[in-house]
């Protein structure tokens, strides 16, 4: 299926819909300055296009609870990256995998209650067949977060992934 490229009212309805997905048609066409039913066609051919693949829900963290975030870089055996992204599936830990360019294969983002924590996961994936070389990278602070943002900038731009 060949994609189309996003203009600039479709990265804007994107980042819109990132920072609310609950937020009424009528707000999104009043903030873009366009039609309604163009933010309700815009938004149809966008899940079509598999651009939007989903909407979810955020769900407030416990103040009192701690948690540790890292990104751990894998190198692999690239004829066993399929096996080794099913396996780390495995891990409620890693929130997201990436497949990146440069000198690693894949990144995962993790999320854990402590360091110590982290420490053990790498121990594990280290040990799925294929995994050549970890890396990791503790994040010491989030300075801001889009998916989290209760309003973007106007005009703002987003990568799409495709």
């Amino acid at each position: 299926m060949q994609q189309r490229k996003c203009d600039v009212t479709d990265r804007n309805l994107i980042a819109i819909l990132q920072a609310d997905a609950r937020i009424s048609t009528s707000e999104i066409s009043r903030r873009l300055g366009v039609a309604r039913s163009t933010v309700t066609e815009r938004i149809a051919r966008l899940e079509t296009d598999q651009i939007i693949t989903g909407y979810t829900a955020v769900v407030a963290r416990d103040e009192d609870e701690l948690e540790t975030q890292s990104f751990v870089y894998i190198g692999c055996d690239r004829s066993r990256r399929r096996q080794i992204v099913q396996e780390l599936r495995r891990f409620p830990e890693i929130t997201e995998c990436m497949s990146i360019s440069g000198q690693h294969d894949l990144m995962c983002m993790v999320r854990t209650p402590c360091a110590e924590d982290i420490d053990a996961l790498i121990d594990e994936i280290a040990d799925i067949p294929g995994v050549e070389t970890l890396d990791t990278t503790v994040v010491l602070a989030s300075k801001f977060c889009r998916r989290e943002s209760a309003r973007p900038a106007r005009g703002a731009h987003l990568s799409i992934a495709s």
